[in-house]
């Protein structure tokens, strides 16, 4: 019999439960918890776990991920695709999720999160409509972009710029410098043009800084926040928190796509 990876929760239902901690990390645990148990069954946004085994063969296979997860993966987002009624890439009502670590052992801002996964150029009109706001799309998606280039492209690739030259810093001078240009404080008082003008001006400069584009297409912002997730395990930050905290390196955290 195959190894379960992945485990769903939501809609009244969950794979897991509280004393799963081990397997699905603290988060993972107790959303199984509330999603599932016939006493609470709150209404958790449905999701899923990837355990903290599949974190532990990733470090022990070369960073390769275990034969069958990703048919596992795809067939818990068809069942978020079905709770919540849309579809993860879907041009006229895109699903989006988040991805968050979740040790055994809380490890507070130690590790990355990445938010607003599927939004990209042809799921922004869809987002846009839904909510009646173009100007909400584009800056979700500007903070997608920001957050998805420091984690994803940098940090888990395993760039280590020089001090003041990281990814984010240099994203974060171009909006200070829109703001100035405008004559304006807070984000919130750029409009829907200049948030545009934003969000390909970011992806112009990650090309320039990184190399590479910021991808599109969803499956591989899917992955590559997946993957982000599992290699923070191992950032600098992580490693001296546990080492200070007695946890652990073996542990591993799971992955929350919600």
């Amino acid at each position: 019999m195959a190894t379960k990876y992945v485990y769903f929760f939501g809609g009244g239902k969950a794979d897991g439960k509280a004393e799963m901690k081990n397997l699905l990390g603290g988060k993972g645990a107790n959303l199984a918890e509330m999603a599932g148990h016939k006493d609470l069954r709150l209404p958790v946004p449905p999701g899923f776990t990837i355990t903290t085994e599949v974190c532990t063969h990733y470090y022990e296979n070369k960073r390769k991920y275990p034969a069958g997860l990703k048919e596992q993966v795809n067939a818990a987002m068809k069942k978020v695709e079905q709770i919540m009624g849309k579809k993860f890439g879907d041009p006229k009502d895109p699903l989006l999720v988040s991805i968050r670590s979740g040790a055994r052992r809380s490890m507070p801002g130690m590790m990355e999160t990445v938010l607003n996964i599927g939004l990209n150029e042809k799921t922004l009109p869809g987002l846009a409509k839904k909510f009646g706001s173009e100007r909400f799309a584009y800056d979700a998606y500007r903070r997608l972009i920001t957050m998805y280039a420091d984690v994803v492209m940098e940090k888990s690739a395993g760039i280590e710029p020089a001090e003041g030259k990281g990814i984010r810093v240099q994203l974060d001078h171009i909006l200070h410098h829109l703001k100035k240009e405008k004559g304006v404080q807070s984000d919130s008082d750029l409009g829907v043009a200049d948030l545009k003008k934003l969000c390909a001006t970011y992806k112009e400069t990650i090309k320039k800084v990184l190399g590479k584009e910021f991808p599109e297409d969803p499956d591989e912002q899917l992955w590559g926040g997946i993957t982000a997730v599992f290699a923070s395990w191992n950032g600098k930050r992580a490693v001296s928190y546990r080492k200070i905290e007695g946890i652990p390196h073996e542990w591993g955290t799971a992955v929350n796509v919600q």
